[in-house]
């Protein structure tokens, strides 16, 4: 497995600082955020402080993508992905994503499915709608030589493996394949992890590597939230163990959204523990 970065984890940096902290940590690779379009995002209020104000991000501009993804190169890193915030339906969306990725040169573009509560939509139409734009998806991707990717996500309809799968599953696993979320199923839709990756098999395109556990709330019932790597509830060991062992060949992204550090020492943590656990080399 290889080792990367994906930037929405870095917020408070520009780009050339961010592909500088990133090469100094010792990663191989970036996984860059690309700017969703203004309201785009609808919740009434951020999920996390990260999504404000982040500058590590690429705007929609291909020249823009394609001159990041030469400064990354140069400093000896790959160009892991891109990460745009693409609404099912959205096919123009799909289009300028696909030409972002060919102008970095990026193997693989992130999607996430619909979400019910910004819909009001229930789960089973919200599932033939995404099932019916994957098929523009695959047609897309396999045009533009790159793999998209579903990001497993809580508060979507696909919060977990087997749910991802039903979408993937009638789709070509060349141009179409999962990212398998370990932090995300601590939030929603956790399945033994042996399970998960057995049914994904060639569909598992990516790993996004963070961490999180449950808290008590102020109320006295339970919340989950992020936490360092390792201090969560996912045994991030085992299950990249159990990952390599199935001879998983890609990219790992640390993705660690946790708030006990500012976010260039927690990159730095991070590498530090993956070198103590014989990860990162």
């Amino acid at each position: 497995m290889k080792f990367g970065v994906a930037t929405i984890c870095l917020p408070t940096v520009d780009i050339p600082e961010c592909i500088a902290q990133v090469r100094a940590a010792g990663f191989a690779g970036i996984e860059w955020r690309v700017e969703p379009r203004p309201g785009s995002i609808r919740d009434p209020k951020p999920a996390h402080p990260y999504l404000v104000g982040h500058r590590a991000t690429l705007p929609l501009d291909v020249p823009t993508a394609e001159s990041v993804a030469r400064d990354t190169r140069a400093a000896g890193l790959d160009v892991i992905g891109l990460a745009p915030y693409l609404e099912v339906g959205d096919t123009e969306m799909l289009r300028l994503a696909c030409d972002l990725a060919n102008a970095a040169g990026a193997p693989q573009i992130r999607l996430q499915a619909p979400r019910i509560s910004r819909t009001g939509q229930s789960y089973s139409d919200l599932f033939e709608r995404t099932v019916a734009f994957f098929g523009e998806i695959e047609t897309a991707a396999r045009a533009a030589g790159i793999r998209a990717l579903l990001e497993i996500h809580h508060n979507t309809i696909c919060p977990s493996a087997s749910l991802a799968h039903r979408v993937v599953s009638r789709f070509d696993p060349a141009h179409v394949g999962v990212i398998y979320d370990l932090g995300n199923l601590v939030f929603e839709g956790y399945e033994a992890h042996e399970i998960a990756l057995d049914l994904l098999g060639g569909y598992l395109g990516h790993v996004h590597l963070k961490n999180a556990a449950h808290f008590r709330s102020p109320g006295g019932g339970w919340q989950a939230g992020w936490t360092p790597l390792e201090d969560g509830e996912v045994d991030v060991r085992q299950v990249l163990g159990l990952i390599d062992r199935r001879g998983y060949p890609g990219w790992v992204s640390v993705e660690d959204m946790s708030l006990d550090r500012p976010p260039v020492a927690t990159l730095h943590h991070n590498a530090a523990q993956l070198r103590e656990w014989g990860l990162l080399h």
